[in-house]
């Protein structure tokens, strides 16, 4: 090439840097934290950065594990008391009204009423979408607790089938114990242990005792005959896990399931997630059953997401991103990836597998009996000061550590706590 030629290039390319990185600059970005690190999540939040990134919009993320728990709770607060607090935020539960009440989350009323969020969102998730009657997060899907996760081989190898009631699934946990077979797969987090708790106390009290023991925190709920019969059949069902659960997490719990060394996992549709992402189909490699007695119920872990004041992100940047988190096609192909069902009622069933279209189904039909109810393990029901009282409770109990009457005691105690608190 003749020097004049490398001379007139050099020059349209310093010509065009500045342009390419003025471009660049007015790309207006979304600066995101958020807790999904495993396989099947990593797949979840790939669907999130692309409608972002098809929206027009620069992605920036800070994943931190720790699934809604304190643990991802005190990396967001580090940020925000340092004064750089994230754009947009992962976030669940109580934790989302912890942060509205401190007056630091931005408003989506009007994005709400541009895409009808009143009409499309389950009851119970805008309990929580809101503080003071004003959307202050955006819901994006509809995760549901009480589920089990079954390794199809293994089910056929035994001649079960989806257990119906209580002693139907004990029936079935002996089966796969007299094969050799850990019955029951499940980790040594609190979280966990409680989230199987939940599902044995709305399986053994019915809706409206769940409603009323650990949304309502009505200490008259807590009949002691009632309780005796969960931390009953919680030592039960103890006595089906194996002893590795102290060195284990939940995903390994399912990757047991999923090798056939377990028969089941009780666990949250994020596991219909961790299958997916594995190419596993329902039916094939793995089953999913509600768990016995809570067919009309669903109990439920809504992920979703707060924009907080003072962040750098504009107003309609905001609104953009919000609407682009509640768009159906995003909380389609979201959900198929997550497991989920997706946070609004109106997202069509077909390209669901089977497993998700029976959980949409199932929240369809609860949310017309005002039976979506929120997840005591995944913060949902109440506030955290209840909700680490029965996390401590409970992992006592189900380690051996306490008795029954000392667990019906304590939970008693913590049910009767303020809810202020």
């Amino acid at each position: 090439m003749r020097a004049g030629s490398v001379a007139a290039c050099g020059l349209a390319l310093a010509m065009a840097l500045p342009a390419l990185a003025w471009a660049q600059a007015s790309v207006p970005k979304v600066d995101v934290m958020h807790w999904w690190v495993s396989q099947g999540e990593q797949a979840s939040i790939d669907v999130i950065r692309r409608y972002v990134r098809q929206a027009g919009m620069a992605w920036q993320e800070e994943a931190r594990p720790g699934s809604g728990t304190a643990r991802y709770g005190d990396f967001v607060r580090q940020r925000v008391e340092a004064g750089r607090p994230p754009a947009a935020a992962q976030m669940i539960g109580f934790d989302i009204q912890y942060w509205a009440r401190r007056g630091v989350l931005a408003s989506l009323d009007e994005q709400a009423r541009v895409q009808e969020w009143d009409e499309v969102v389950p009851y119970g998730i805008q309990r929580l979408s809101k503080y003071q009657g004003h959307w202050i997060s955006a819901p994006i899907n509809a995760h549901a607790t009480n589920w089990l996760w079954v390794n199809k081989s293994v089910l056929d190898r035994l001649g079960g089938t989806a257990p119906d009631n209580w002693d139907a699934l004990i029936a079935l946990l002996e089966k796969a114990k007299a094969a050799g077979v850990v019955p029951l797969a499940i980790g040594k987090e609190a979280w966990e242990q409680t989230l199987l708790f939940e599902s044995v106390a709305a399986a053994a009290g019915g809706a409206e005792f769940y409603r009323r023991a650990f949304l309502d925190l009505d200490p008259q709920a807590l009949q002691p005959q009632l309780l005796r019969t969960i931390f009953q059949r919680m030592r039960q069902l103890r006595a089906f896990a194996d002893a590795g659960l102290a060195g284990r997490t939940w995903d390994q719990a399912t990757r047991m399931v999923m090798a056939g060394q377990a028969l089941l996992q009780v666990q949250g549709t994020w596991v219909n997630g961790e299958f997916t992402s594995r190419r596993m189909v329902p039916g094939r490699q793995f089953a999913c059953f509600l768990f016995p007695d809570t067919q009309g119920i669903y109990l439920f872990n809504a992920d979703q997401y707060v924009f907080f004041q003072g962040a750098a992100m504009a107003d309609a940047t905001r609104g953009r991103f919000a609407a682009t988190l509640m768009d159906t096609g995003l909380q389609r192909d979201l959900n198929i990836a997550t497991g989920a069902a997706p946070a609004r009622v109106d997202v069509a069933l077909e390209p669901f597998n089977a497993c998700g279209q029976q959980l949409i189904r199932h929240l369809r039909a609860s949310n017309m009996r005002r039976t979506v109810l929120g997840s005591v393990a995944m913060g949902n029901a109440n506030p955290p000061a209840v909700k680490t009282a029965i996390y401590q409770l409970v992992h006592a109990h189900f380690t051996g550590a306490i008795d029954d009457e000392t667990a019906i005691a304590r939970l008693q105690a913590a049910i009767s706590r303020p809810a202020s608190e």
